[in-house]
């Protein structure tokens, strides 16, 4: 069994990306331009990928899709602005 921590980037672009992943997100953060959010995943290499795990971004005030999930928020970017990261359909 190994585990690794896997960082990933999703734009800031109103559309969803979808990874291969097992884990949830541990840690997200905005970009230092604002306009990419990262996450940490823990992985483990004895469980397969999820295929189809889909992430999208929304800001403050944004409205979200019914089946949205909560994955983490970003602290405030020097800009002034707030990111929020959520699993969606993909």
């Amino acid at each position: 069994m190994t585990r690794r921590v896997y960082r990933y980037q999703v734009p800031v672009d109103d559309q969803p990306h979808t990874f291969k992943v097992a884990g949830m997100p541990l840690r997200v953060a905005a970009s230092g331009d604002a306009r990419t959010v990262e996450f940490w995943i823990e992985d483990d290499d004895q469980f397969p990928a999820v295929t189809r795990r889909a992430f999208q971004v929304f800001g403050t005030g944004q409205p979200l899709p019914d089946i949205a999930k909560w994955r983490g928020t970003c602290e405030r970017h020097p800009l002034g602005l707030v990111w929020h990261l959520y699993e969606v359909e993909p």
